[in-house]
This record gives C-alpha cells, sequence and structure tokens, in this order.
C-alpha cells in the first residue's frame, strides 16, 4: 500500500514549505500531487522552488502551478485528476490542507490496517486545531462518544466528535486516507460548493456511502492545524459573505442529497441562528444563500 499526500495552496508558500517539509520526513510517504495558485508571480517562483526541493526527497512527485485562483473545489479535482493520472488502485491519497502539519510518528499504520479491510473506503483523521479563527471558527461535539452522531442523524446538521474513535462515521474531517480506486470509480468533489467550499467534504463522503464504501474516524491519524486567517483556498473572512456560503452549500447540500423535509428545515434553522447571532446582516446574507440554493438546485432538473 503506498501513501501519496495530495495538497492544494493558494498564495501561502512560505506556509506550506514548513507543511511539506515535515511530510518528506515521514518513511511512508511514497509521492505528492502539489496543486498551487498565487496571484504574485513572486509567489508562483516560491512554489516552484518548493516543488523543486520535495522532488529531490520523495520518488513521485506530480505538481500544477500556476499564476491566478481556481477556487477550493477545483483545485482539489485537480489534485484528484493528477492522482487518477498517475498513480494505481493500490494506492491511498491522502487529502491534506497547506497548513496542517504532521507529526513525526507512524501514524499511518493503523490508517493502513482499516484501508486493508475491503468494506472500508475512507479513513478519516483527527484535526487539531492549535488556534481558534476569529471569524466562524470551526466547532467539534466532543463531549460523549456518538452524541454528535446522533445529533446528526436527528436534526440533519452535520456534528463532527473529533475525538473519540476509532469508529464507523457518516461523516468526517476533512484529512482523509482515499482508497485510489474509488477516484478512479469517479470519486471528485461537487464544483458547486463555491466560496469557502461548506459542505464539500460532506458531499464527497456522501459519495463514498453511496459507492458502498464505509468511513472510518481514526484518531491515531491526526494533523495539526495552524488554521491561519490569511491565505488558502477557503479564505473567506469577511463574515457576512461566509454566512451566505454557509447557508447556500449546507441547503444544496440537503436537496442535492435528497434529505428528509424536516431535517432541511431543522439544519437550516441552525444554521440561520448562527448567523443571527453574528447580526443581521449576516443572517440576511444567509436567507439569500439559503434562496440561491434552491435556485441552483432546481434549475438543474
Amino acid at each position: 500500500m503506498k501513501f501519496i499526500v495530495g495538497i492544494p495552496s493558494f498564495n501561502r508558500p512560505r506556509v506550506f514549505r514548513l507543511s511539506v517539509s515535515r511530510l518528506i520526513r515521514l518513511e511512508r510517504i511514497d509521492g505528492m500531487v502539489i496543486v498551487a495558485d498565487a496571484t504574485e508571480p513572486a509567489y508562483v517562483r516560491e512554489y516552484e522552488e518548493i516543488v523543486r526541493d520535495v522532488a529531490d526527497a520523495l520518488d513521485h512527485v506530480i505538481y500544477d502551478v500556476r499564476l491566478g485562483r481556481r477556487g477550493s473545489v477545483n483545485a482539489r479535482n485537480m489534485v484528484f485528476e493528477l492522482a487518477d493520472q498517475c498513480f494505481t488502485d493500490d494506492c491511498v491519497l491522502i487529502t491534506y490542507d497547506d497548513d496542517y502539519i504532521c507529526p513525526l510518528e507512524d501514524w499511518l499504520s493503523p490508517v493502513s490496517r482499516w484501508l486493508a479491510d475491503g468494506a472500508v473506503g475512507v479513513v478519516g483523521g483527527r484535526v487539531v486545531n492549535l488556534r481558534r479563527r476569529r471569524v466562524d471558527p470551526d466547532f467539534s461535539l466532543n463531549l460523549f462518544p456518538y452524541v454528535a452522531d446522533v445529533l446528526t442523524r436527528v436534526t440533519g446538521f452535520i456534528f463532527l466528535d473529533t475525538e473519540h474513535g476509532p469508529r464507523y462515521v457518516d461523516y468526517t474531517t476533512p484529512l482523509m486516507a482515499i482508497k485510489m480506486s474509488l477516484i478512479k470509480n469517479g470519486l471528485r468533489y461537487d464544483p458547486e460548493y463555491g466560496g469557502t467550499g461548506y459542505r464539500e467534504e460532506s458531499d464527497l463522503q456522501e459519495q463514498v456511502r453511496g459507492l458502498g464504501y464505509k468511513i472510518v474516524f481514526e484518531p491515531r491519524f491526526y494533523a495539526y492545524h495552524l488554521n491561519l486567517e490569511e491565505g488558502g483556498n477557503r479564505a473567506i473572512w469577511d463574515v457576512v459573505a461566509r454566512f451566505f456560503w454557509k447557508a447556500r452549500n449546507h441547503a444544496y447540500y440537503m436537496l442535492k442529497h435528497r434529505k428528509p423535509f424536516h431535517k432541511l428545515v431543522s439544519s437550516s434553522s441552525i444554521v440561520m441562528a448562527y448567523a443571527l447571532l453574528h447580526g443581521g446582516k449576516a443572517f440576511a446574507s444567509a436567507m439569500r444563500g439559503l434562496r440561491e440554493a434552491f435556485t441552483v438546485r432546481y434549475s438543474q432538473n
């Protein structure tokens, strides 16, 4: 079983260098897929220099570095496309963010054991936030085992428990080890998840389960998250804009996957209540996002 790390990055080559400098020190990383965008030519040159350094350390490095910005979903899909073209079914792709820092220890052995089971398609990892984002911070519900899972099934809103495990789950974090055979079977991010990319991983994981595979959350597979406020494919720091995309993408996800109407109502109400806590403008923006989700979804039919 070969492990390939896929990393999209936007406008933060120095943080990216820190991230990959740790990864290449791990013995079980066989290759890397790098998709990097930048708005400044100087950043592009920095990314290209980092790619050369990584290529000196690993046997298999595939990359696409461009001037411009393709966005979170498009960058992640390019990682999948390049991995699909260049690696075989016996590989595993690790989805990684450019501000993750891996521990310098063997964190892939538990992943190998789970993926040896033919029924398991994805192993999700624990993401340890080293700082709390000021705007719209990440939230996990780690009180007791299975509380988050039960509340998700009842309300339709996706609560993550990023502490208790290992356990089978419906949803997990963005840190995932995915069997390459799923990617070769057409697994991709849906480009409709614009803006912050909210719910892009939830949709991907829904597809995994739709293909008949199980998802395991394994806390021994983990990374530290710098949780930076600048750069990155999902970086939209205007709270009003963030709530537009949060409401829009969540409602689109619920409609696309034909979730029960009462769960659409209850889960969207949670998003709206959270938006209201951030003021009237955030709430109004979330309402616009909700309306657009219906427009987008039903225009596809």
